[in-house]
């Protein structure tokens, strides 16, 4: 049985009170976390923050000018060491610096930041914990839907991004599943995937707004996600992860657009005090 943290979650709703002036940030709260929930929860928690990692990890082997995230798990300087001596970092990212040193990639036109994502989406969805594999696969399956989109012609917004279909998808899909291969061989408008992701139609109808109309309710697809995933989990370290994710979309919307930030900030508000609160019992 896994952990509950009853006084943690039922104190979240405090923790961005004050109109929003005290909201932590992101690595604030992660730094609050290490010293509240367990090593093996904590290991879970970190899953979320690999995407940065692997980001981070491409920056620093390509010497990028991209600016490095201190989000994620590991610092420049931890990664800038493994690269070198080839230990440190997850088994996923050692697997793809010892083929990339020998060039021995897939023969594949995925940039080298993709190639990476595909070893780390194989090891995410097949994660013991459900929440994880659950999540994962979505994001997966939703990045794919998106190129998809991405490579047809006609779209507003993505028109200065189409390009002749396969050769789009083949530079941006993860294929390592059922679901990316039905993306790129099918004509079907809605790729033939709305019978195993029901939420399929909603993206594919976003696509057809503004940009910024999109990547709003692409996000508010990302929160339902998680509210589905979480239904039943009330105190457990799977509704801290949730938050944690929802935390970064806050932190997002308040650095692209300040009113959406702000909706997006009342919301959470909003659900945390109209769902979470300690057994009286308890």
């Amino acid at each position: 049985m896994g952990n509950n943290y009853y006084f943690l979650v039922a104190g979240l709703p405090d923790l961005i009170l004050d109109e929003g002036k005290n909201v932590p940030s992101f690595l604030e709260f992660m730094e609050e976390l290490e010293e509240q929930i367990s090593s093996g929860d904590l290991e879970l928690l970190r899953c979320i923050r690999l995407p940065l990692d692997n980001s981070n990890l491409i920056t620093v082997l390509q010497n990028s000018k991209k600016e490095f995230d201190p989000r994620g798990n590991f610092t420049r300087e931890e990664i800038a060491s493994a690269i070198k001596n080839g230990d440190g970092l997850p088994e996923y990212m050692l697997t793809f610096l010892e083929a990339y040193k020998e060039n021995r990639l897939p023969s594949s036109p995925l940039i080298a930041e993709d190639q990476l994502n595909c070893f780390f989406y194989e090891q995410m969805i097949a994660h013991p914990n459900q929440f994880i594999r659950e999540w994962f696969t979505f994001e997966l399956n939703l990045r794919n839907l998106i190129a998809g989109i991405n490579s047809r012609r006609g779209l507003q917004h993505f028109d200065a991004l189409a390009s002749e279909r396969e050769r789009a998808i083949a530079s941006v899909l993860i294929g390592i599943n059922d679901e990316a291969e039905m993306i790129l061989r099918s004509n079907a408008p809605d790729f033939g995937l709305s019978s195993q992701l029901p939420w399929a139609e909603r993206v594919i109808n976003l696509s057809r707004s503004t940009l910024l109309e999109f990547e709003k309710g692409i996000d508010l697809l990302r929160w339902d996600m998680l509210n589905e995933l979480t239904a039943f989990s009330y105190f457990s370290i799977e509704t801290i992860i949730a938050f944690s994710i929802k935390l970064m979309m806050v932190e997002r919307w308040k650095k692209l657009d300040a009113q959406t930030g702000k909706v997006v900030l009342e919301r959470l508000v909003e659900e945390l005090h109209a769902t979470y609160s300690v057994p009286t019992d308890f």
